[in-house]
């Protein structure tokens, strides 16, 4: 008996496309994980920050702020008799930061490390999520919260 090799049956097509599909899927899979990592890094980056501030305010027995300015970067400042800038931050990925209901857009630690005014900063990362860092009054503990939408 020959066997007729000319063609190929529709099982083997789907197999390859199959193949194929999942081959090209694979880029997109890691390119959307990559940009979530690199906004978690950077939300945890915030927060430590943050925390920081608190840290350095109880040590140092003096005043620091972190100020949040609406162009996607954030100031550590230590208060002395002359502020000084600790850091400089810009948010690289594609985190936003949309509001706050902080007065002065700046969290100032005491000495005790409790904030003056507590409140919670407003951010959006590309898919429209919104993420909320909370600083508690009193303590001064800070927390991220995600949207559980969008």
């Amino acid at each position: 008996m020959i066997k007729d090799n000319r063609g190929v049956t529709f099982i083997e097509l789907i197999i390859v496309i199959s193949i194929l599909s999942l081959l090209l899927i694979i880029p997109v899979l890691k390119s959307s994980y990559l940009v979530n990592y690199k906004e978690r890094q950077e939300l945890m980056e915030f927060k430590k920050d943050l925390n920081f501030a608190r840290n350095r305010a109880i040590v140092e027995s003096k005043l620091y702020g972190v100020q949040i300015r609406p162009d996607k970067t954030y100031l550590i400042i230590k208060y002395d008799r002359n502020p000084e800038i600790i850091k400089r931050k810009e948010l690289d990925s594609a985190l936003r930061i949309k509001s706050t209901n902080i007065g002065g857009n700046e969290v100032v630690f005491t000495y005790s490390g409790t904030p003056k005014e507590a409140g919670t900063i407003f951010l959006e990362n590309q898919k429209g999520r919104e993420i909320k860092i909370t600083i508690t009054p009193a303590t001064g503990k800070i927390n991220i919260y995600y949207d559980q939408e969008g």
